[in-house]
């Protein structure tokens, strides 16, 4: 029985994160729901412009194949790996289909049903599980579909418990000087030629504590559950709380219940609070994420024209990959902030994926120029010892066209930006 995880259209929910990254591929804590499987899934469904990428990714497996194994088991991309129960499914008929709502979740079909379901995914459109042709399909109660994410906050909503059990049964490979202050008795564990300065202090009373291979830690505080990715620095007074740091990042100021993807920056003072933030993102100076309302009442995102009730407190900010703040940028709670988007000043709404945001500083929004998109991001890489890749490129392109719409619904300008 061989797995192949899909997509489903709440990719659109996880807008504009979602839009450079297959969902399996947003981190929820320190993994990915493709990391968390323990048996390596080995057909990949994603949406066509990212097959390039996901390939790129995934090496090792077939993306958006022609044709499939009659024996595989098609599992959503947000349904954490604990929830499908491998044991029972090969107790099930040739074909079925476990449905929430009207959500596909795990399912064996026939050539027809898979066709269909590849075709939809490919084209990022709605599954219909009537078009599925399953024998026989099962629909849970709301209960029953623990581990399945609906919504961008649900991470932020378990990153604690998601680092708690990541950051359990890591061994440590390196020794802490004794200068380090520890608390707390869960795991402690430091990768390969990682250093910790003395004065830091380590607080594991409430989760366990991971810093990666050739990671660099300054005299800061980090409290548990929290994991640091290798090779990335963290400067002198850091403060870091129940938080994801990935690969490779420069880290400063204060991070808290938030997730900070790879080769990202935040160098510098300011704070970042549930938050999740993606790749090759550029914080400035003194840049601060609101995540609380004054009245203290649920922060509310918006979703199309609407607004939905998150149902929690406190909520930051979901920002894209290559995205870039100035100095002194105060983005307000519940704010998507897309692809590659530059941000001035004052953020009190979401702002679309290419566009140079300053609103607030008395600037007219305009499209950021492909080619300068293209151009800094190769620098970007470059500082990292990275080069990019053609099908990086195409993707970039392929976004840029995806989320045109956007930009023309809220009035960003083509032309020069210009204070």
């Amino acid at each position: 029985m061989g797995i192949a995880l899909f997509e489903d259209t709440h990719w659109l929910n996880f807008f504009p994160i979602s839009l450079t990254r297959a969902t399996f591929d947003i981190k929820v804590g320190a993994r990915s729901f493709f990391e968390e499987h323990q048996v390596m899934p080995e057909v990949l469904l994603t949406r066509e412009h990212l097959a390039g990428v996901t390939r790129e990714r995934h090496g090792q497996c077939k993306v958006n194949p022609s044709s499939f194994d009659n024996d595989t088991v098609f599992v959503n991309g947000l349904l954490h790996p604990s929830a499908i129960y491998p044991e029972r499914l090969e107790k099930v008929g040739h074909t079925f289909a476990i449905i929430a709502g009207q959500r596909l979740l795990v399912a064996r079909l026939d050539s027809k049903g898979t066709e269909y379901l590849a075709e939809s995914v490919a084209s990022g459109k709605k599954i219909d599980v009537k078009k599925l042709n399953a024998q026989k399909s099962t629909q849970l109660k709301a209960e029953e579909t623990q581990g399945l994410l609906s919504e961008p906050w649900d991470i932020i909503s378990i990153i604690e418990n998601s680092l708690a059990l990541q950051t359990t049964y890591i061994q440590s490979e390196s020794d802490l000087g004794p200068g380090v202050r520890v608390a707390g008795n869960h795991t402690i564990a430091i990768g390969r030629n990682a250093s910790v300065e003395d004065g830091t202090v380590l607080d594991a009373r409430k989760g366990g504590i991971y810093i990666g291979p050739e990671a660099y830690v300054a005299t800061s505080r980090i409290v548990g559950p929290a994991y640091i990715g290798g090779s990335t620095q963290v400067k002198q007074f850091t403060i870091i709380e129940s938080s994801y740091v990935g690969y490779n990042c420069r880290i400063a100021g204060e991070i808290e219940h938030s997730i900070i993807s790879d080769h990202t920056n935040k160098a510098h003072a300011g704070f970042i609070g549930h938050s999740y933030i993606g790749e090759w993102v550029n914080i400035g100076a003194m840049t601060t994420t609101s995540d609380l309302k004054m009245t203290y009442g649920n922060v509310k995102v918006g979703s199309g024209n609407a607004k939905v009730d998150t149902g929690q407190s406190k909520v930051g900010s979901f920002i894209a990959d290559m995205a870039k703040t100035s100095i002194g940028t105060l983005i307000y709670s519940g704010r998507r902030i897309g692809v590659s988007s530059h941000l001035y000043g004052l953020v009190a709404k979401d702002v679309p994926s290419f566009t140079i945001y300053g609103a607030s500083i008395g600037a007219k929004n305009a499209e950021l120029e492909l080619r300068s998109v293209i151009d800094t991001q190769k620098k970007m890489m470059s500082r990292r010892n990275q080069t990019m890749s053609n099908t990086y490129e195409q993707m970039i392109k392929d976004v840029f066209s995806i989320t045109a719409g956007e930009r023309k619904r809220a009035g960003v300008r083509k032309a020069k930006f210009a204070l």
